[in-house]
């Protein structure tokens, strides 16, 4: 590393804690800025993780609901933003009518694809910009922060007592 990444004389270096947030803040803003380029300026959270969801399998209302560790009444909100964006359509399931299955729309396949573009582009950009060794280094030091912890961020910061997630 270089010079660039040592704080002024007199202060101290911040902590890892803080250096994660604003990591994964700017990777955040990165994407958010990426997907706006391509068309997706109303990227909102959970929408990824469903409309994937959606792609890879026939899901329900509720599996979404279930998925997320949210009530049913909550999913249907998230799933009416999206169908008002035009990422999912509903349908009744053959087995029973009062069940609605939720499809991706062509419009959610381009923003995954969109998605997935640019998470590339921005690890070959960093990857670039600080070399392959510290390209894998990254990874081998957030693999070793994880220690496969399996728990979502969710189910963290519910265990710590948020209970808007």
């Amino acid at each position: 590393m270089n010079a660039s990444h040592n704080p002024p004389a007199g202060r101290r270096r911040p902590t890892l804690g803080p250096a994660l947030r604003r990591a994964w803040v700017g990777y955040q803003q990165q994407l958010d800025d990426a997907l706006a380029s391509a068309g997706f300026r109303d990227r909102a959270v959970p929408d990824g993780r469903i409309l994937r969801m959606c792609r890879d399998s026939e899901t329900t209302i509720s599996g979404i609901g279930r998925e997320l560790g949210v009530t049913r009444q909550a999913a249907s909100k998230l799933v009416a933003s999206l169908r008002a964006r035009g990422y999912v359509t509903l349908r009744a399931s053959a087995t029973d009518a009062r069940v609605k299955v939720v499809r991706p729309t062509a419009r959610a396949i381009a923003y995954l694809d969109a998605h997935h573009q640019a998470v590339r582009a921005i690890d070959r950009r960093l990857r670039h910009a600080i070399g392959d060794e510290a390209f894998t280094a990254l990874y081998a030091l957030l693999d070793a922060l994880g220690r496969d912890e399996p728990m979502r961020l969710r189910d963290y910061l519910r265990s710590r007592g948020v209970r808007e997630v």
